[in-house]
């Protein structure tokens, strides 16, 4: 489920706030360092797309070395300003903050949007990022298709990519025919076998985090996760959905994302649950304000 902030703005990076990346693409044949990240299950990429990627990486890297420095007047008026709930260190209080957050750092303004190369080759679209425990984004998962949610899906290590160009695209150093070299990527650990990768085990589909709601300790219904931001390749805070009848009305609320603890409820859902003393808080908040 898809819920964008700002509709107009034309989002432009992945996690924007992650260091100079390395371009390459992790494949069985890669050095020993690099196959320690790459999951057991994934075969199939070759040295050649690996050659490709970090051949293009080096030309992405100085053709958008400039515009990343830059920010449009445009992108400046996107930001978006949020109420945050602050816990204090043994959670006996609850303060009030105030965080202005930049769409392009968000899964709503990541997911869904189209990938260019170097070149300003249109190349495919984020299909989804992947997290693993700790809320560290580890994947990009891009389709090779023109529609969302068609074509083939092909991973790539979340450090590898991500960068932006001038027209606010996302930019990443792939080709058409590196994403059909890669290894076929599959939500499904069912789907193991040759050519092959797989989602990682205590692995998280932020498309589906979307779709968690906030609980409290009693397991009770307190909000809706409307976005998730992300600083340095983390997940750094969650946009909360508070009082809202079918998405709409209500308000929106920041929270820092190890503010709460992620379950899987059953294959496909998640809830994001807050401890007594913290839930306590934020209902002792609300009703004196309301």
């Amino acid at each position: 489920m898809q819920k964008k902030f700002l509709a107009t703005v034309s989002i432009i990076a992945l996690m924007s706030a992650a260091p100079a990346l390395a371009g390459t693409v992790k494949s069985d044949d890669s050095s020993s360092s690099a196959a320690t990240m790459q999951t057991k299950e994934t075969t199939g990429q070759s040295e050649g797309a690996t050659e490709k990627v970090k051949e293009g990486w080096d030309k992405t890297k100085e053709a958008v070395k400039e515009t990343a420095e830059d920010a449009s007047d445009a992108t400046k008026e996107a930001y978006r300003d949020f109420k945050a709930f602050v816990f204090s260190d043994n959670d006996s209080k609850l303060d009030i903050d105030e965080v202005k957050v930049d769409p392009r750092t968000t899964a709503t303004g990541i997911i869904g949007e189209p990938v260019y190369n170097f070149k300003d080759e249109r190349v495919g679209v984020v299909e989804d990022v992947i997290l693993n425990q700790d809320g560290k984004a580890i994947m990009v998962i891009v389709g090779d298709g023109d529609f969302f949610g068609l074509g083939k899906l092909a991973a790539f290590d979340y450090d590898a990519m991500v960068k932006m160009n001038a027209d606010g695209d996302l930019v990443m150093p792939l080709t058409e025919e590196t994403i059909e070299r890669a290894a076929e990527f599959s939500f499904d650990r069912k789907d193991m076998g040759e050519n092959v990768r797989i989602m990682p085990e205590n692995a998280y589909s932020v498309e589906k985090l979307l779709d968690a709601q906030l609980v409290n300790a009693k397991d009770e219904k307190m909000g809706e996760i409307d976005d998730i931001t992300f600083k340095d390749g983390q997940a750094s805070q969650l946009i909360v959905g508070f009082d809202k009848i079918l998405g709409f009305g209500g308000e929106e609320v920041s929270l820092a994302y190890d503010n709460a603890k992620l379950i899987k409820v059953d294959e496909d859902e998640y809830k994001y649950t807050l401890a007594e003393k913290k839930s306590s808080l934020i209902t002792n908040y609300k009703s004196a304000t309301n």
